[in-house]
Formats: structure tokens, sequence, C-alpha cells
């Protein structure tokens, strides 16, 4: 069975996002059962010139973009067994920014026609094509249009917020595609904009999104982001697989949770206090994640003698109030305004708890990767992260985490207190840490289901 996995990113190359830690390690686990899966990206000017250079050019040709010839090629780089063809591009892709450029539609409409018309660059004929996201919508549009009836398609959804909507002229002017044939009805047809997403949500043969909950919770209005009425009508195709990590990636080290945590404090200058509680977050700055209702109550939380450590950017305002907290509250609050995965790993591996009260999630990498390092999450019960913590139940012991219901700080609050009170309860705690570590969250149940599904496709 061979796979063509089509992606907008995947780690190492480049990353943005959970999507490029998921474009990594599935295809990384699927072809350790056997399955020929290949990963076809952008080759974006952002990538290491160390990758750059060891790529192989495979050939290149010109395909038919906005009523124009424009040069393709196709590039390939070995990483860890699994083959990675990236589409050279230099006008779409050598940009300042992976997305976000005003003629996303071009470009991203110019890698999905690239996806399907340099098979014969590959040399690789895929049964399947396994598309990500937004960006990669049009391909199952253009299989049909290429009369391409042989190979089948499924289309995953990594986040509903990002849809990629354009004005509806761009029918014309840059898919090249019948109006009547894909716009109206139940085509791509987004109000009066058209979506890439709903695209691959119509044209493909599957629809997957990250986690069981999260399929259940598309079909609301509260979550459907406009399209819940879509996924009421082809939810006899809708399937929820829960995401995994790459557990070689994540290890705990061989030394002791609180030698970590100092190591930690000393690192980032938080006061050196073995006994209060450090809560991490490393998240995007977003409103999704649920950094209001933390904000709304940062100052009780230091009220309960925790110690707090931010690892993320994104909205300014965001940014500049964990700035103003870290000098507020110098020796007890961290604010790292970027991203470093170095440091990342050692806040997994050095905090206590984990916060992540996110208004919606589909499904989330961040609370496995906590569990791994023995640090237990505390969650919003939405999406994924129902899927992935159980929460704590003092009356059986069980539960690798905690969880609260609604979007609301003051339940996030008593959360967070409930939590620090058992981990006052060295007996109770180590049990939580013990559970968290022993939970699998690795690609090996996943991967067996996305198997499932191509051999069901086939």
């Amino acid at each position: 069975m061979k796979v063509l996995f089509v992606t907008g990113e995947a780690w190492p190359f480049i990353k943005t996002g959970g999507l490029g830690d998921v474009a990594y390690s599935l295809p990384k686990t699927l072809n350790k059962l056997e399955i020929d899966v290949r990963v076809m990206l952008p080759k974006y000017s952002q990538i290491e010139e160390k990758y750059r250079l060891g790529m192989k050019h495979l050939g290149n040709k010109y395909i038919w973009v906005e009523h124009h010839n424009e040069y393709v090629g196709i590039d390939m780089y070995e990483l860890e067994g699994v083959t990675y063809y990236f589409v050279d591009g230099e006008k779409y892709f050598n940009r300042s920014k992976i997305y976000s450029e005003q003629d996303d539609c071009e470009r991203f409409t110019f890698f999905c026609k690239a996806v399907t018309e340099t098979f014969d660059l590959t040399d690789f004929y895929p049964d399947i094509i396994h598309c990500n996201d937004w960006h990669t919508g049009l391909v199952p549009i253009y299989l049909k249009e290429r009369r391409i009836h042989n190979v089948r398609t499924i289309f995953t959804i990594h986040n509903l917020r990002f849809q990629g909507l354009f004005y509806n002229t761009e029918i014309e002017r840059v898919l090249e595609i019948p109006r009547w044939g894909y716009y109206y009805e139940d085509g791509i047809k987004y109000y009066d904009m058209l979506s890439f997403l709903k695209g691959g949500i119509v044209y493909s043969d599957i629809t997957t999104t990250v986690s069981k909950t999260y399929a259940n919770e598309i079909k609301t209005p509260e979550f459907g982001e406009g399209l819940h009425g879509l996924f009421d009508k082809f939810g006899y195709k809708l399937r929820g697989v829960v995401n995994g990590i790459d557990v070689d990636t994540y290890k705990s080290p061989r030394i002791t949770k609180a030698r970590l945590k100092s190591r930690l404090q000393s690192k980032i200058g938080l006061d050196e206090d073995t006994h209060a509680p450090l809560i991490s977050m490393i998240t995007r700055l977003d409103r999704q994640k649920g950094i209001d209702m933390v904000i709304k109550i940062f100052d009780r939380i230091m009220d309960t003698g925790a110690q707090f450590v931010l690892l993320g950017n994104g909205e300014p305002y965001y940014e500049d109030f964990f700035r103003w907290k870290e000098r507020q509250y110098k020796g007890r609050v961290c604010a790292y305004i970027g991203f470093n995965q170095t440091l990342a790993k050692e806040i997994y591996g050095g905090s206590d708890m984990f916060l992540m009260p996110s208004i919606f999630e589909p499904c989330g990498l961040s609370q496995m990767i906590a569990m791994r390092y023995g640090t237990i999450p505390i969650v919003r019960e939405t999406g994924g992260l129902c899927d992935t913590v159980t929460p704590y139940n003092k009356y059986t012991g069980e539960g690798d985490g905690f969880g609260f219901k609604n979007s609301n700080e003051e339940e996030l609050l008593w959360c967070l207190k409930y939590a620090m009170n058992i981990y006052n309860d060295k007996s109770k705690w180590v049990e939580i840490v013990k559970h968290a570590k022993a939970r699998n969250n690795s690609w090996d149940k996943p991967a067996g289901e996305y198997v499932d599904l191509y051999e069901m496709l086939m």
C-alpha cells in the first residue's frame, strides 16, 4: 500500500504547530507497520541550509496555474527511513512567512496542483493521498478534474478554525474550476467566500479529525465554525483518531523530579523553593488557549504560593501581561516570550503541573508530552484533552490529571487549588505521577486506526 502524506509543514524542516509534529512522527510509525508512506510539502526558503544542501533534485516541469505555465521542481530528502518530497516554486515559497501571505490562495492552489501533477517526477504513484488541513483541501478536487479515479483521499482536520477562506472571484481567476460544479450547494461555498477546507471535507473519501471528542463537538454550533450542518450531512464519513506523540523524542530523564525542578528554577531565575508547586504553560498566546481565564485569576493563583513559568508567544496584549507579571513577582514568575525547544523540554521535565485551559482543543500534544515527564496536566475537558487526560478520582485513586468542565475562571481556580491540595499529600501525588508516566500516548494505536481506514478505502 502506497500513501502520499501531504502537509503544509513537517518537523524538523519547518514547523509552526502540532501539524508539524504529526507530519514527522505519524509517517515514521506507519512505515514501521509496512505502509509505504512518503511526505510532500512546500520547499520554503526558511528550511535550514543543512537540509536544503542534502536534497536530491528529481526533476522539474511546468504546470498550468492562474492562466499561465508555472515552473515546479521536486526535490527529495530521506530522514529516519521516510522519504520527503519538496515542491519547489520560488515565486510562491521564497517568502518571509510560511502562511498568511496576501496571495495564499494562489500559493496553495499551486501546491495542490503540484501534488496531483508530479507523480511522474517522483515515480511514486500512491494508492491513497492523505491530506492535512486547508492548505491541501483542493487536492481531492484536482484529482477529480484530472480524472484520476484510482487514488483515494483522506482529509484530516487539525484545527477547524483555520479554513483557507478567500473571495469567491478566485474560483475563475486562480482555481480555474467550474463554479457551478464546485461552488454551489455542498461545494466549496462558505457564505459568500470559498473555503479550501470545505473542499477537502466534501470531496475526500474519508474525513478525520484529531480526537473522537472533537469529531462530535464540531457537529455543534459552538465548535463547528459555521460548518456544523455540513458535518451532520457528511457524518457518515467523519472519523475521530486521536493524535499520538513521538516517544523517542520525549524521554523522561533518569534523574529525580526534584533535581530537574531545581535546575529549571536556577536557569530561569526562580527562587529555588522545593515546596512551592511549579505551574507551567507552553502555548501559543491566543484566546483559544484560555489565556483570558488565566489573566483574570493570575494574582489569586500567585496568592497560593505557587510559582509560574510561561513559554510562548502570540498576541502582544498577552505577551505584555506576562512580562508585567514577571516584574511584579520577581523570583516566582518567568515569562519567556518566544520559543526554545531545549527550554521547552526542561520546563516539561522540571514543572509539577502543566496548565492547559483551552476554550477548544482539537487534540493537543503538550498535555501528553507533560505526562511523559511526570508533570501533571490541568485541563479544560474539551476535545482531545477529554480523550487523553483522565481526571483524578480521590475515592478510587484513579486518574492521571485534573480537569474542569466550563470556560470559567472560577472553575479553573478551584481545579488548580484542588490539585495543589493533592500535591501536598505526597503519597497521593506519587500515584498520580505514576499513572501519568504509565499512560501510552504513543502513535502505536492511532497509527493502527489509520491503517484500518486505508485498508477500508483500498
